[in-house]
């Protein structure tokens, strides 16, 4: 028993608390809010397996309580709301940037990842204010969908977070199931949180290889695709350069394996055009020297060319080190170690185009058209030593 709970002060903010909750019991509509992700004890579901729409299960005697956990993702909204327009009334900007006194109380400074606050000037704090007003609409609606940018993924985070305080504060425990269970579809929005992340929003084709996103502040308000809705107020455009994969030709149903199959990219028809995709890889081409090992492009001769980066990928089983130009705009090549390249005449989607499959220093497979390419030089402890670091960490 607490100190204050003789003199009733405990259970009268519980009973306030409670009854701000109830109050907002019936407003929390989100589709993905289903009353059986908010009772105490999964137990009293039965043993098998729980649907989203299985709300009958839950029994009588903990729809209530259930409810008002529910109300409390909602009320945890408001208040961060509240919280934002607090914060943008009694915090003063010099030129966009906050004043170092009071800044570190803020709702951003607190959670949104400390390693970019250079960049949370004035405009940021208010396209953060929009987007909480946005998600806790999303949390009210009953035809709500998914986050649509980082920045809701980040809020989203935090509400559930606060929520789960709500519900110890009013008396009502937890729930069985975390918010971010719900709430996110990923977890990568966590990596922007890592130091060993600084520089890394500046290199989209590393990101491609390792299958993460961690993009830079400015696009934090960027709709994931098409289908996600910002609100206009604070949506941006990409500023992501596009990665030269070709995988991102194909749409969200497509599945590479059938769509790649060995009958139609390996097909006998002629190869097509790899001259060089922009200035840097032409000129990158003409100041390689080839000799028995480094396989460098040659468009002048395709099917030569193509024939002899072939040989190069058996040698070795594809490991090696490729030169390539990894993004648009790039303005550079570079050498990665690669632990498996494969060369294919076609790619079905899209213009027809040579192509390598490959996978970058044992990252997400890359299907890289060789109009990007410069050369590529088998070596065999590319892989030794990729397998040997996978070992250490297995």
């Amino acid at each position: 028993m607490r100190e204050d709970e003789e003199d009733g002060s405990v259970l009268d903010h519980e009973g306030v608390l409670r009854a701000r909750l109830a109050s907002m019991a019936g407003k929390a509509r989100h589709p993905d809010l289903s009353l059986v992700r908010f009772v105490a004890d999964p137990g009293v579901l039965g043993d098998d397996e729980i649907e989203d729409e299985d709300e009958d299960r839950v029994p009588a005697g903990d729809r209530e309580s259930a409810a008002l956990r529910r109300a409390a993702l909602l009320v945890a909204a408001l208040d961060v709301t509240d919280r934002c327009m607090d914060d943008l009334r009694f915090l003063e900007f010099e030129d966009g940037v906050p004043d170092p006194d009071y800044v570190e109380e803020t709702f951003v400074y607190e959670r949104f990842p400390e390693r970019c606050r250079a960049a949370y000037d004035e405009a940021f704090f208010r396209k953060v204010l929009v987007t909480v007003i946005k998600v806790a609409n999303d949390l009210a609606d009953p035809a709500g969908g998914a986050a649509s940018c980082i920045a809701e993924e980040i809020i989203r985070q935090a509400i559930g977070q606060d929520a789960m305080g709500i519900c110890e504060e009013a008396g009502l425990g937890r729930p069985w199931l975390d918010p971010d269970e719900y709430l996110q579809e990923d977890a990568d929005f966590e990596l922007l949180y890592r130091k060993q992340m600084d520089g890394m929003e500046n290199d989209p084709a590393a990101q491609a290889g390792f299958g993460i996103m961690v993009p830079a502040v400015e696009d934090w308000f960027t709709p994931f695709n098409g289908e996600r809705l910002v609100h206009p107020y604070a949506e941006t455009e990409s500023s992501v350069p596009e990665v030269h994969d070709l995988l991102l030709r194909l749409g969200p149903g497509d599945d590479p394996r059938e769509v790649l199959t060995p009958g139609v990219v390996d097909a006998a028809a002629p190869v097509g055009s790899f001259a060089p995709g922009s200035g840097v890889v032409a000129l990158a081409r003409a100041a390689a020297v080839p000799d028995d090992a480094l396989w460098v492009a040659d468009d002048d001769d395709r099917e030569r060319s193509f024939a002899a980066l072939v040989s190069a990928a058996v040698a070795d089983n594809g490991s090696g080190w490729l030169y390539w130009e990894p993004h648009d705009g790039a303005d550079t090549v570079r050498t990665e170690p690669v632990v498996m390249l494969t060369p294919h005449r076609h790619f079905p989607v899209g213009d027809d185009e040579p192509w390598v499959d490959t996978a970058i220093g044992g990252g997400r497979m890359l299907a890289i058209p060789l109009r990007f390419v410069v050369s590529y030089r088998p070596d065999p402890e590319v892989r030794k030593q990729w397998e040997q670091a996978y070992d250490r960490l297995g």
